[in-house]
C-alpha cells in the first residue's frame, strides 16, 4: 500500500515531463496568484488536500507537477491498484502514489476490517507527519464530462483525523482540470455497454506512444480557494443544528456511496452526513470552477443548435452570444482572440472524425440584371453516427453544467403551460401566465428527478432560494414577465394604511403569501420562444433515457435480473427507438444516466436491490402494483413533456 516516495526521483521525472509535455500539448495554463495562494496555504505547516475532481490519467501529473515546479511540497495520491502494473506501478510509488483497493469488501455483506483499519492508519499517521494529500473526490473518471457524485470515504478518514485531535486542521483545495481534447481517448464503449479494458503494460505503452503523436491542445487548471477543514466542520455542524429544530424542505437529501470507507455502523449519522456535504460542496465549487475550453463550446452549440450543420458565419455569430454570455456572468473562459480563429482552432483540435467542415459555393442572381455573384462558405456539421455524437456530448456537458438550473427553470415552465400554449384563444390574446409558486414546485420536482446527475448548489444553500433566483433571472431576460397587479383607489389606500400595522413577526409568511401570488406573462416573441425552446431542448436526452429506464422496469415482473442485464436491456430498448426516430438524440444511449435512473427508482422504493458475490439484482418491490408503479414514475417524469412521440 505504502508510498516509496523520493524527491531525487521526483525531480528527474518532473525533468522528463518537462521535455515531454510539449509534444503533445500545446499550453498548460495556471493563473499565479493561485500558486501564490497555494504556496501561503503551505507555508502554515498545514496538510494541503488536493481535491481535483478526475478526467484523465494526466490529472495528477499536471497537478503535481505545477505543485513540484512552484516549490510546493508534492502530494501524497491515493491511486487504484487497477494501476500497479510492472514498472509503472512502481515509477508511481516513486512518484508518491499509494494503492487502494477499488473494492475494499472483495465479499458482499463482510467488512475486510482489517484492511480498512490498516488504510485509516496509514493516511493518518501520514496527516500526523504533515505530508499534503491528494486524492479524486469523485472516485473514477467522469465518462460523460459531468461530474460525478461524490465519494467520501477517504475525506470521512481526514474529517476523522481533525475530529480526534490528529491533526489540528488541514487545508482543503478543490481543484478543477479541464482538457481541450482528452489524452485519454474516449468513453463511448463502456458508455455503450462494454466492459471496462483493465490498464496492462502492453495498453499503457500503447496509449503513451499514441499521445506523443496526437494534439490536444491547451490544458488549463484553476486551483480553488483553499478552505480551513476546521472552520468547514463548525460550520456544518452548526448548520445541522439548525436544521435539527426547523424543517428541512427545500433541501435535497442523498444517499451515501456504497464504496465510502465507513459504514452506518462505524460512525454516526450526523457524522456521515457532515462529510457528504464537504464533499458536495468541494464537487460543487470545482464544477462552477471548470475551465470552459474553446472545443466545449463548439461541440455544445453543434449538438443544441446546430445538429444538421451550419455555416461558419452562423456558427461565429452562436459563439459570440454565448462567449458574451460566459464573460458577464464571470465564467471561468479558457480562451481568447478572435471568435473565428477560436472556432477553426477547436475544430482542428477535434479532428474531421467528429466534424465535418466542406467549402461550398452559393450562386445568387443580382437583382435587376441577367448578372450572377458567387459566394464560398464553409459549411460545419457534426458526423452524427452513434460514437461520435457521445464522444462530443462528453465536451459539451461541461457547458451544460452553466445552463442546467435556467434549463430546468423554462422545463418546468412548459409543463405548467402545456395546455396554455396549446390553446389558440391564449396565444391570440397574448395572455398565457403562470404562478410563481407553482413553476417553483414544478422545477423543485424536477432537480429531485435529477438528483443523481447534478449538484444543483452547494449543501449550505436552500434550493428554493436557487430556484427562486433563476426565475428572477430568467424574468430580467424578458422570456416571462411579472404580471402589474392593478388596484382601485380604495385598496391602494387600504394597503398603505395597512403598513403602518405591520408585524415583524409575520414577515415569513407575508413573504410566503406574496410569492404565492406572483404571476409570469409568457413572452410570444421569436427570440424569446427561439431562447427558450433552446433551453429546454438541453436536457432532452438525459429525460428520454429516464423514461425508456422506466417502461423497461415492466420487464422485472415475475422476475429478477442483475444491473448489467438490466442495463443492456434498456440500452437496446433506446437504442431501437434511436434507429426508429422515435428517440432523436443518440447520446440518450449512454450507461451512467441509465444507472442513475436505477438509484432513483430504488429511492422511490420501486426498484429492490440485492446482492450477490458483488453483482447487484434487481426486482420490483413486491407489495407495489407493477402497472401503477411504472404509470407513476412515467406521468412524473413525462409531465414535463420531455418525450413528445412516446407511445
Amino acid at each position: 500500500m505504502e508510498s516509496t516516495c523520493s524527491n531525487a526521483f521526483i525531480k528527474v521525472a518532473m525533468w522528463v515531463m518537462y521535455k515531454l509535455l510539449p509534444c503533445f500539448i500545446q499550453s498548460i495554463v495556471v493563473i499565479p496568484s493561485q500558486m501564490e495562494m497555494l504556496k501561503q496555504a503551505s507555508d502554515t505547516g498545514l496538510p494541503l488536500i488536493m481535491l481535483p475532481l478526475h478526467r484523465s490519467h494526466l490529472d495528477y501529473i499536471m497537478v503535481d507537477f505545477q505543485m513540484i515546479a512552484n516549490d510546493i511540497r508534492g502530494p501524497l495520491i491515493a491511486a487504484g491498484d487497477n494501476l500497479r502494473m510492472p514498472f509503472f506501478g512502481w515509477l508511481l510509488k516513486n512518484l508518491g502514489a499509494f494503492y487502494i483497493k477499488r473494492r475494499i469488501d472483495p465479499v458482499t455483506g463482510r467488512k475486510d476490517l482489517l484492511y480498512r483499519a490498516t488504510l485509516q492508519t496509514y493516511i493518518m499517521e501520514n496527516l500526523r507527519a504533515g505530508h499534503n494529500m491528494e486524492c479524486f473526490i469523485e472516485g473514477g473518471r467522469t465518462r460523460t464530462g459531468k461530474p460525478c457524485m461524490p465519494k467520501s470515504g477517504i475525506l470521512s478518514v481526514i474529517v476523522d483525523a481533525y475530529m480526534d485531535g490528529t491533526i489540528e486542521d488541514a487545508f482543503l483545495v478543490p481543484v478543477a482540470i479541464n482538457y481541450e481534447r482528452l489524452v485519454d481517448g474516449n468513453f463511448v464503449r463502456e458508455q455503450l455497454g462494454q466492459p471496462k479494458k483493465m490498464e496492462t503494460f502492453t495498453s499503457t505503452i500503447q496509449a503513451m506512444w499514441s499521445t506523443l503523436r496526437g494534439r490536444y491542445g491547451i490544458v488549463k487548471i484553476d486551483f480553488c480557494q483553499p478552505f480551513s477543514l476546521r472552520e468547514m466542520v463548525k460550520a456544518f455542524q452548526a448548520q445541522q443544528n439548525k436544521l435539527a429544530s426547523k424543517s428541512s424542505e427545500g433541501y435535497l437529501k442523498y444517499t451515501m456511496s456504497n464504496s465510502s470507507l465507513y459504514g452506518t455502523d462505524v460512525i454516526v449519522e450526523e457524522h456521515r452526513q457532515m462529510v457528504d456535504s464537504i464533499a458536495r460542496h468541494i464537487v460543487y465549487d470545482s464544477s462552477t470552477s471548470m475551465p470552459i475550453m474553446s472545443t466545449n463550446v463548439v461541440a455544445f452549440l453543434l449538438l443544441n443548435k446546430f445538429r444538421d450543420g451550419c455555416t461558419l458565419d452562423k456558427l461565429v455569430e452562436a459563439f459570440d452570444l454565448i462567449r458574451q454570455e460566459l464573460e458577464f456572468s464571470e465564467k471561468n473562459v479558457a480562451f481568447c482572440g478572435e471568435s473565428v480563429d477560436i472556432i477553426k482552432h477547436a475544430l482542428d483540435i477535434l479532428g474531421p472524425g467528429l466534424v465535418m467542415q466542406q467549402r461550398q459555393e452559393i450562386t445568387e442572381a443580382v437583382e435587376g440584371n441577367q448578372s450572377y455573384k458567387s459566394n464560398v462558405v464553409i459549411a460545419i456539421r457534426p458526423i452524427s453516427i452513434l460514437p461520435n455524437v457521445i464522444e462530443l456530448s462528453y465536451y459539451s456537458n461541461t457547458m451544460l453544467l452553466y445552463y442546467v438550473m435556467d434549463s430546468i427553470v423554462v422545463t418546468a415552465l412548459y409543463a405548467e403551460l402545456q395546455s396554455q400554449i396549446n390553446d389558440p384563444v391564449a396565444i391570440a390574446e397574448n395572455n398565457i401566465t403562470v404562478l410563481q409558486n407553482s413553476l417553483i414546485e414544478r422545477a423543485l420536482k424536477l432537480c429531485d428527478i435529477l438528483r443523481y446527475e447534478f449538484i444543483f448548489c452547494r449543501p449550505c444553500q436552500e434550493l428554493r432560494d436557487v430556484v427562486l433566483e433563476t426565475i428572477q433571472n430568467i424574468s430580467h431576460k424578458g422570456i416571462i414577465t411579472m404580471k402589474e397587479e392593478v388596484y382601485l383607489e380604495d385598496e391602494l389606500w387600504s394597503k398603505r394604511y395597512a403598513q403602518n400595522f405591520d408585524d415583524s413577526s409575520d414577515e415569513e409568511y407575508s413573504r410566503e403569501q406574496k410569492i404565492q401570488k406572483i404571476e409570469y406573462k409568457l413572452s410570444l416573441r421569436p427570440e424569446h420562444s427561439s431562447r427558450m425552446e433552446f433551453l429546454h431542448t438541453m436536457l432532452r436526452p438525459l429525460i428520454d433515457t429516464y423514461t425508456c429506464s422506466a417502461f423497461n422496469l415492466k420487464k422485472l415482473v415475475d422476475r429478477s435480473l442483475s444491473e448489467r442485464e438490466l442495463v443492456q436491456e434498456v440500452l437496446n430498448e433506446i437504442k431501437t427507438k434511436v434507429d426508429g426516430g422515435i428517440i432523436s438524440y443518440g447520446e440518450s444511449l449512454c450507461v451512467d444516466p441509465i444507472k442513475n435512473s436505477f438509484r432513483l427508482f430504488e429511492k422511490w422504493n420501486v426498484l429492490m436491490c440485492h446482492m450477490q458475490e458483488n453483482v447487484k439484482i434487481f426486482y420490483l418491490k413486491e407489495d407495489y402494483d407493477t402497472d401503477a408503479a411504472i404509470e407513476n414514475i412515467y406521468d412524473t417524469i413525462a409531465a414535463f413533456k420531455w418525450v413528445r412521440n412516446m407511445d
